[in-house]
Order: C-alpha cells, then structure tokens, then sequence
C-alpha cells in the first residue's frame, strides 16, 4: 500500500481528543481577524439561535446572516456545523458555577451534579448535541477535575472514584435526556398518567392501581435529587470511605 498523500491524510474525528489538541494547538498561534469575528462571537450567536429555534435552525448559512457575515468566514474558525456542535456544548458546559473551595467531598458532587443538571435543562434544545462526541472539551475536562476530586476528597480510591464518576456522569445525563424528550416525564401530565392507571384492571395491576396517586406527586427535580442521594448513599455503603 503506498504511503498517503498530503491530501488523504484523516482528519480528527470533531470532539475526538486528538481534535481537541489540534485546536488547542492552532489556537496559540492564530492571530485576531480585522473583521472581529471571533470562535467566542460565533459560538455566542449560534447558541441564541438553538435557544430560541432549536437545534435544527443552526445552519453554517443561517448563522452567517445571523452575524452579517459570509460562510466563508465562518469557515476559517470552524470547519463544520459538526465542529459548531462540539465547541457549543463545551461552551454550555462552562456555564457550570462551581461550589466554593471550601466545599469538599461528597457536597461538591452534589453541587457539580446538579448544576450540570440545571445547565443542560436551561438549553434543553441543545441536548441531542450531547450524543455527537465525547465530551473532552476544556470545560468538560475542569468539570471532570472538579468532580473525580470531590469523590477523592469524600474518601474514595481512586479504583472506585473513577467509575463512580463515570456513572454519575450517565445518570445526570439519562435524566436530562428523558426530562427534556416530548416522552419524558416534564411534557407528561400527570394527571393523564394516573388517570390511564385507574383504568387499568385491577386484577391485572394491582399494585399500579393502589399507589396511582403517587405517581402525580414528585417532580422531576424531587426524582433527580433522590436518584441522585440514592447513589451516593449507596456507594458509601459498598464502599466505605476511608477516614
């Protein structure tokens, strides 16, 4: 097999980390544009534009006359709708507010848990970017910090801190995902829900029938806390923190 040209050389897969170090390393050596179009300007407009028309308005044309600009110059800060998409949900990942330094272990899990939480749901149209790449962005890295060291500092090895994160990580977002859906739990009425269960028969779902009135009272905030205490509760228990 002959070597490949210059031209046929792959390029990093958008959100990749071999990608987030190529930008990284072209964004130290690039210098300001006359014409003040800027990553931050484009990442800035593109997310008023999903906020209020959804994901599927963001176009690299759209986003152009958005800015009174030509894709052309889109192009030569971000290569494609699908670069857009990774840089736009780290971007929304920073808007995280981290606890203070003196809140430490299990607290600032809590904390970082339920703010990424509180982030994702405030850009709810932006969350089917989620499943585009993994998030190894600068803000997602810092969140990651943050978070594999509140567990550290709640006394956990680093053997059991890892895939604790790892699956607090999914469940935060499992939740948004449903949360925010047209099937999930936020867009259902729930007196639909127990009104569907009370026709139900009854000797065919008993214990539906008997506890249908529950199912109408948590929200889907008190569901995620209590998931949320649940874990953790349930990790110290499998996994006694040392002293």
């Amino acid at each position: 097999m002959s070597a490949m040209s210059a031209t046929e050389v792959a390029v990093a897969v958008p959100g990749s980390a071999t990608w987030w170090l190529e930008r990284q390393a072209r964004a130290t050596r690039r210098r300001p544009r006359a014409d003040g179009l800027s990553t931050e300007r484009i990442i800035a407009a593109a997310l008023v534009l999903v906020d209020t028309e959804g994901l599927e308005a963001l176009t690299v044309r759209r986003l152009a006359d958005h800015l009174a600009t030509g894709s052309a110059s889109l192009y030569r800060h971000v290569a494609s709708r699908d670069e857009l998409l990774v840089l736009l949900v780290d971007h929304v990942i920073g808007e995280v507010r981290y606890p203070p330094d003196d809140v430490r272990g299990r607290a600032k899990v809590e904390v970082l848990s339920t703010e990424l939480r509180r982030v994702l749901m405030d850009h709810a149209n932006l969350v089917p970017a989620l499943t585009a790449s993994p998030l190894l962005g600068p803000n997602s890295m810092r969140g990651t910090e943050a978070g594999l060291t509140g567990l550290i500092e709640a006394g956990f090895e680093p053997a059991v801190a890892v895939p604790a994160y790892l699956a607090l990580v999914d469940f935060v977002l499992g939740t948004v995902f449903f949360d925010t859906s047209s099937a999930g739990r936020a867009s259902a009425n729930s007196h639909s829900s127990t009104d569907l269960i009370a026709e139900l028969p009854a000797d065919g779902f008993p214990t539906l029938r008997a506890n249908q009135l529950q199912f109408s009272v948590p929200s889907v905030d008190d569901v995620f806390t209590f998931g949320l205490t649940t874990f953790l509760d349930g990790l110290e228990q499998r996994f006694p923190p040392s002293a």
